[in-house]
């Protein structure tokens, strides 16, 4: 059998039955990770079938390559299900149940950067979300660290400390905040600020004790802030309204953000950029869009846009060298697609579209050009070496690729 390098451009998709498979494209390999207790027995019995089969979503790479995250979730019920936390080694050798969640629904989660830790969003209550860590060396045990609702957060480059935005903006709630946790003991170890402006996530750059969030001022003003988290100093980026979204390049040299294009919309218009070292601005693009991703390489922002007269996205690259944008796709998302952009600048830290060498996007949906009639969504992926069409994989709804490694730099 063919052995994975980790280290080779990988996806890890959600396809048939609810299960994990990964594709390897240099190696034309595809590997099932999972299977649910009913298809590995082979037993379909009236009981089984009562229980409901498992399925496994939301795949999440280790920093390595050598791991995946999912959850689980069984219905048991009309009104109860089971929900766990599963690490499965990438070769599909081996698989171990972490800790389970009570029949809380997991939502979101992302890998400590030195892949000794994992962090999930769990929904413990109608209306309260609990950020909890789950580390390596205690099985079976999770660590509550804050809970509100929303809740956003990065892992600091080192993966000893976490930056979490909980309660949304001091406008929509007195208990609203930034802080800073610590990914042991749970505690917050700083409090950045208590009137946080319209954003979502308090944004770590990759490589430095940077922080990039959002403040309102005392005149009630949203400003793009820079912390420098070992010496407290703060410096601002620019001002703005309706929600900003910022996304820092692989490198940690420019950072890239947009502020909603009308308060409470979805898109975001104009996209700037800042470069850290001359403190240059410079607008990229001035079209509305859905959401905005960094190549591994810097190079360029690949982005989503949004047909509002015919109701379809658009994938476009632009090239920062050049300026020249080039449109790539035209889709239909699935609706886990749908949910990673929507959140784009949460999902960009742990569930790339690109692979790790820049060369191949991967997305779920329904592809447009040419017209189709799948009934099920399917995972696309797009070479930019060969100039083809996007050409479909597998049936599936949800895809992502594996991460560079920050301990040994880009593939």
């Amino acid at each position: 059998m063919t052995q994975l390098n980790p280290r080779l451009p990988t996806m890890a998709y959600t396809g048939e039955a609810g299960n994990i498979f990964t594709w390897t494209p240099a190696q034309s390999r595809k590997q099932q990770l999972t299977w649910s207790w009913e298809e590995q027995h082979r037993v379909l019995s009236e009981q089984a079938v009562a229980g409901g089969r498992l399925t496994h979503i939301w795949p999440t790479w280790a920093p390595d390559g050598s791991r995946i995250v999912c959850f689980g979730v069984r219905g048991t019920g009309k009104d109860t299900v089971e929900t766990s936390v599963f690490s499965v080694a990438a070769d599909g050798i081996e698989s171990w149940e972490l800790t389970g969640l009570a029949g809380k629904m997991p939502i979101y989660g992302n890998w400590s950067p030195r892949g000794d830790a994992f962090a999930a969003l769990v929904q413990r209550g109608e209306h309260a979300l609990s950020l909890e860590i789950i580390r390596f060396d205690g099985l079976g045990k999770t660590i509550p660290l804050i809970s509100g609702a929303p809740l956003f957060w990065s892992w600091s480059p080192h993966g000893d400390r976490l930056a979490v935005h909980v309660g949304g903006s001091r406008r929509a709630s007195a208990a609203a905040r930034v802080v800073i946790v610590d990914a042991k003991s749970g505690q917050t170890v700083t409090v950045v600020t208590d009137r946080p402006g319209e954003f979502r996530v308090p944004a770590w750059a990759p490589h430095e004790d940077l922080l990039a969030y959002v403040e309102q001022d005392t005149h009630g003003q949203d400003t793009l802030m820079l912390l420098d988290v070992a010496t407290g100093e703060k410096g601002m980026v620019t001002t703005g309204e309706g929600g900003t979204a910022a996304v820092w390049s692989p490198d940690g040299k420019i950072l890239a953000f947009a502020h909603a294009a009308r308060p409470g919309a979805s898109l975001f218009a104009p996209v700037r950029t800042v470069d850290l070292a001359s403190g240059k601005m410079e607008t990229l693009l001035e079209a509305p869009v859905v959401g905005f991703f960094w190549s591994p390489q810097n190079e360029a922002l690949w982005y989503v846009s949004l047909d509002s007269g015919r109701s379809y996205l658009r994938w476009h690259r632009f090239l920062r060298s050049s300026g020249e944008t080039t449109e790539l796709a035209r889709f239909l998302p699935s609706r886990e697609q749908m949910f990673v952009l929507s959140f784009f600048d949460q999902y960009t830290l742990s569930h790339p579209p690109l692979a790790p060498d820049g060369k191949t996007l991967a997305f779920s949906g329904y592809l447009l050009n040419p017209a189709g009639s799948a009934a099920a969504a399917h995972v696309y992926v797009l070479s930019l070496e060969d100039g083809a069409e996007p050409r479909p994989v597998a049936t599936g709804d949800f895809v992502c690729w594996n991460l560079n490694d920050p301990l040994l730099g880009p593939v």
